[in-house]
């Protein structure tokens, strides 16, 4: 974007350029008309702040005395407002056409689908599947595993799997969908592990259904135990699983909330007694 400033800045070395000692008469000359068509369109741009200023001005005038301030306002955001191109596409042109929760719910879906899309396409090379390996890879790459606890997982994939069979985008995209119900399907492992029942590859299947109402293949849930089972009982160790889903879900951008004062001090007076212990 080219501000007021650098027009100006711009402005004054064509000066300098045509008043220099055997100024290039061609270069000067192209030089000053593009100057002139940055003229034109900084003079029009100031012309309709101007416009818009006396318009609001005139009806703050018009306005009593209460209503000065809201008038002045409302020209001063509509001065800001941009017609995005998804403005345009959910509310139209004029931006006054209703928005329905189901198209609404078809574009999100739809997005999700693209952005899938990309990070799968990113490992496939556009081939129909991707490796065990490089699922891990996606589902790991988020979190925030220190380089030995992530190489320690890509490790154990490879000696449970040593030769893989592929995850195709169907259930890939399958299971991110069941990451958006991550919450439920935590309440529901707690549920097993508060009445002693192991979570089994059976037991997943169970609570991604009642969960989500949909079914993950059988393929992409033993990958997932091969990744997480640390001690290779077949059993999932559902605490580390749901913590990297979690930063899964948050992509990079999970914030963590900083104590300060006295919180801060217990905090730390606490790690310093568990580390001499």
């Amino acid at each position: 974007m080219i501000t007021a400033g650098v027009f100006r800045a711009y402005a004054s070395w064509v000066s300098d350029t045509a008043q220099g000692e055997n100024p290039d008469l061609e270069e000067v000359k192209n030089l000053q008309s593009t100057r002139q068509v940055l003229e034109k369109i900084f003079s029009t741009a100031r012309r309709d702040r101007l416009n818009r200023a006396l318009e609001g001005a005139m009806k703050a005038n018009n306005a009593g005395a209460d209503d000065e301030e809201v008038v002045l306002e409302d020209e001063l955001q509509k001065s800001h407002v941009v017609d995005t191109t998804l403005l345009l596409h959910f509310f139209g042109r004029k931006g006054k056409e209703d928005l329905k929760f189901e198209e609404f719910k078809m574009f999100m879906e739809n997005l999700q689908t693209e952005v899938l899309e990309i990070e799968f396409n990113e490992f496939s090379k556009g081939l129909p599947a991707i490796t065990e390996l490089d699922f891990a890879k996606i589902l790991l790459r988020y979190t925030y595993l220190q380089s030995d606890q992530y190489e320690m997982y890509l490790e154990r994939l490879l000696d449970r799997i040593p030769e893989g069979k592929g995850i195709t985008f169907s259930e890939f995209k399958s299971f991110c969908q069941f990451l958006n119900t991550l919450d439920d399907f935590a309440i529901a492992m707690k549920m097993y592990t508060l009445a002693d029942q192991p979570i089994s590859q059976e037991e997943f299947h169970r609570a991604v259904k009642i969960c989500t109402g949909a079914e993950l293949s059988p393929h992409i849930v033993d990958t997932v135990f091969k990744i997480f089972d640390d001690d290779g009982d077949g059993q999932l160790s559902y605490k580390e699983f749901i913590a990297i889903m979690r930063d899964r879900l948050h992509r990079g951008f999970k914030q963590t909330s900083r104590s300060e004062g006295w919180d801060a001090f217990k905090q730390c007076v606490k790690s310093e007694m568990k580390a001499v212990v």
